[in-house]
């Protein structure tokens, strides 16, 4: 009866390896190390960057869902006032009684003509419940200088950068000319009680905000508005609600209306989906540097033990175990790199996470919404994934080096 064969210890013997070569095992856990922590903090950083954009896009421009009167969408670049939404507090109080809302806010956008300080100069007219608005446009931690208008007043607060383009201050007059909701020429006089800052590019460039009612009044649109901005505890559930608005709310419109969630509004979709590819093109690269790497230095282990190799095959080691001994010794380094790379990538991401990336020097060259710090967003599920592609993406490759290492004979291994 043929004695039972000795279980080989395959991974004390691919532990007791890596400690050899100290410098090559250093080289190539450092590979897996770095890749990983890109990997953890990489995630991290784009769902930061996604969800201050989404946020911000949502609180200035979007909402969770858009409502508007129909047709005003495919003009929206013109911004036609007398495409509006008429009785607006009986559209608004009908979107408040569906589960799930947050708050349902009311706005008019308009272009105007700014007259003052002896020029003039094209702006955006924003009408908003100042009252509402806060925690969503939130005017009032905008102002710098001065203080919010107030409704009922020919009030109005101005961009900062757009003052300065006019030369305006805190108690100067201007007039606001405007298109009415009749297409006819409306015009307002009005005091700016203050000056904002939002550290959006083209907020604070263009932008004057009025209280409601005032706007109203510019634009010959009382009880009107130009959208109705939802907003809602879960975002994600949007597109539904979008739906049983419109269909709720077109009757009580003439011309009815168009429901958007913020998933259906193109820029963002467009840019969400580009900002995902590219993502997953950096993600691709990092793993595949390291897995070079982890080839090279895995095949000059392999190629200077060819005569220890040789021995063991030998002495009876068969072929599959020197193949699972080199796999087991990538993915010993791979568990090194991988644990050391985990560490360092949320390390990073949760500093940043209370610190923030200021970047408000390239966010007032965006001509689009967006913050001026942003947060990394942290979540396990990222050094998870990254910990186990790193250590993954170590073993597949020492393939090839184990592969290399099973080619010779014994004797011809013992020979070179």
């Amino acid at each position: 009866m043929p004695r039972p064969r000795r279980r080989i210890p395959l991974l004390r013997l691919a532990w007791r390896n890596t400690r050899r070569q100290v410098r090559r095992t250093l080289l190539t856990a450092t590979a897996v190390m770095v890749a990983v922590a890109a990997l953890t903090y990489g995630p991290a950083h784009v769902t930061g960057i996604m969800g201050d954009f989404l946020d911000t896009y949502a609180r200035t421009e979007s909402g969770h869902v858009q409502i508007r009167r129909d047709g005003y969408t495919a003009r929206e670049r013109f911004m036609p006032v007398y495409l509006n939404l008429p009785r607006v507090d009986e559209l608004v109080a009908a979107a408040r009684t569906h589960a799930g809302v947050e708050e349902v806010l009311p706005r008019i956008k308009a272009p105007v003509l700014v007259d003052g300080a002896g020029s003039n100069r094209g702006g955006l007219l924003l009408g908003l419940d100042l009252e509402r608005e806060e925690g969503y446009l939130d005017p009032a931690a905008m102002v710098a200088a001065g203080r919010l208008p107030e409704p009922g007043s020919g009030e109005i607060l101005v961009g900062r950068r757009f003052a300065e383009k006019l030369q305006l201050h805190v108690g100067d007059t201007v007039v606001l000319l405007g298109q009415t909701a009749y297409r006819s020429l409306g015009g307002l006089s009005v005091v700016v009680t203050g000056l904002a800052v939002s550290g959006m590019a083209q907020f604070d460039n263009t932008i004057l905000i009025a209280p409601l009612d005032q706007a109203q009044e510019l634009v010959d649109l009382l009880g009107g508005a130009t959208e109705i901005l939802v907003f809602m505890d879960d975002p994600e559930a949007a597109p539904a609600l979008a739906q049983v608005l419109e269909e709720e709310l077109d009757p009580l419109v003439p011309g009815g209306v168009e429901a958007r969630s913020w998933r259906q509004q193109g820029m963002l979709a467009s840019m969400m989906q580009v900002a995902e590819a590219a993502f997953g093109v950096i993600l691709f690269i990092m793993l595949l540097m390291a897995a070079l790497i982890i080839v090279n230095t895995m095949l000059m282990s392999v190629m200077e033990r060819t005569q220890e190799f040789g021995m063991q095959a030998a002495l009876g080691m068969r072929r599959s175990d020197i193949v699972v001994l080199v796999l087991a010794e990538g993915f010993v380094i791979g568990i090194m790199g991988a644990v050391a790379g985990g560490a360092l990538g949320t390390g990073f991401a949760l500093w940043l996470e209370r610190t923030g990336i200021d970047i408000r020097a390239a966010a007032e060259a965006i001509d689009f919404p967006f913050q001026g710090v942003m947060y990394p967003d942290w979540q396990p599920r990222f050094v998870i994934a990254a910990a186990v592609l790193g250590a993954v993406t170590a073993v597949i490759a020492a393939l090839y080096p184990a592969w290399r290492a099973v080619r010779l004979t014994p004797a011809e291994a013992l020979r070179t």
